[in-house]
């Protein structure tokens, strides 16, 4: 498959979810005349960014910079990357939806879609560990999905762009980051199973409903003190002097996991796990993955090849679970 630039492309754009700075199309895929591959697909994406978009197209530049590190672009856990059409537009293998996009339902087509999930962004992130790079972006809007009607269910991750420093969304973000130090490997860990716990009960984690943007990062603090009662916020004496914002944060946030109703009405993790409706499988593997302490916290491929993990598989991939 192959464009070139001022080629008139027929196609339709597609709604996000309003965080990306692109514009999507999905296009028809027009196999050459006498083409004889049997695989070429049906639909494309095609990505591009505005011209005066500045941010847009430094992100579009790491994105197709990530798709060169080794090993990588052949990867079935990442979308594919078709074909580089100039510097703001790019062509991308079509899946059908995203996580963000499909509503959770305590069935079994729910748990084989997110154990599709959770095996891809897993997958990801060991590609990722031993490049020494990380996805800072993990979120349901950026797990893409098709086949959920069919049952053929596929699920693949977006690339990040951005640093190390100061990232992940707040619901997303690991205790650790939070605190000022970089996202790693382990980070990584903490994000996908915040992804997927925030797409079970949505605002459970982050800022959705903070009291002021100024205090978006203390609520969200406060609301994993609150989950995992274990967690050591640090006293603002203990933060680097030059630290003002996160000495103000991490005070907040102790205050607020105390004090503020909104907080007082979560409870530590088991407790709320037991009051979703889900397979013990998936509260116990929410639970190996998330652990507040860096060091304690499994890297991903522990995760896959934890009884964990393959236990949860084993109940998503049963037609006869219903929850």
């Amino acid at each position: 498959m192959s464009y070139a630039p001022s080629q008139l492309l027929k196609g339709k754009a597609v709604k996000g979810d309003g965080t990306h700075g692109s514009t999507i199309f999905k296009a028809d895929v027009i196999p050459r005349e006498n083409s004889t591959n049997i695989n070429v697909p049906k639909w494309a994406a095609v990505k591009t960014v505005s011209p005066g978009d500045k941010t847009a197209i430094e992100n579009l530049k790491r994105e197709l910079q990530s798709y060169r590190l080794p090993g990588v672009a052949s990867q079935a856990c990442f979308r594919a990357l078709y074909d580089k059409i100039d510097d703001r537009t790019v062509t991308l293998e079509w899946l059908d939806t995203t996580l963000a996009g499909v509503s959770y339902q305590p069935n079994a087509a729910t748990y084989r879609l997110m154990a599709a999930s959770l095996r891809a962004a897993l997958e990801s992130c060991v590609v990722l560990d031993h490049l020494d790079y990380v996805n800072t972006d993990f979120k349901p809007a950026n797990t893409l999905c098709s086949g959920i009607e069919t049952g053929k269910i596929m699920a693949k991750v977006l690339f990040p762009s951005g640093q190390r420093i100061n990232v992940q969304p707040f619901a997303m973000r690991a205790p650790e980051v939070f605190l000022g130090n970089a996202c790693t490997g382990p980070s990584q860990v903490w994000a996908t199973a915040a992804m997927i716990l925030c797409w079970v009960k949505p605002g459970i984690l982050g800022a959705w409903d903070s009291i002021h943007p100024l205090l978006n990062e203390a609520w969200s603090m406060a609301k994993i003190k609150r989950l995992f009662p274990e967690w050591n916020i640090p006293t603002p004496n203990q933060i680097n002097p030059r630290s003002y914002s996160l000495q103000a944060a991490v005070e907040s946030a102790e205050r607020m996991s105390v004090e503020r109703p909104e907080m007082q009405a979560i409870s530590p993790l088991e407790e709320e796990a037991q009051k979703l409706v889900m397979p013990q499988e998936l509260r116990n593997l929410l639970r190996f993955m998330l652990v507040p302490g860096v060091e304690a916290r499994p890297s991903a491929s522990v995760v896959l090849a934890s009884k964990e993990f393959l236990a949860f598989e084993r109940v998503a991939g049963d037609p006869k679970f219903s929850g």
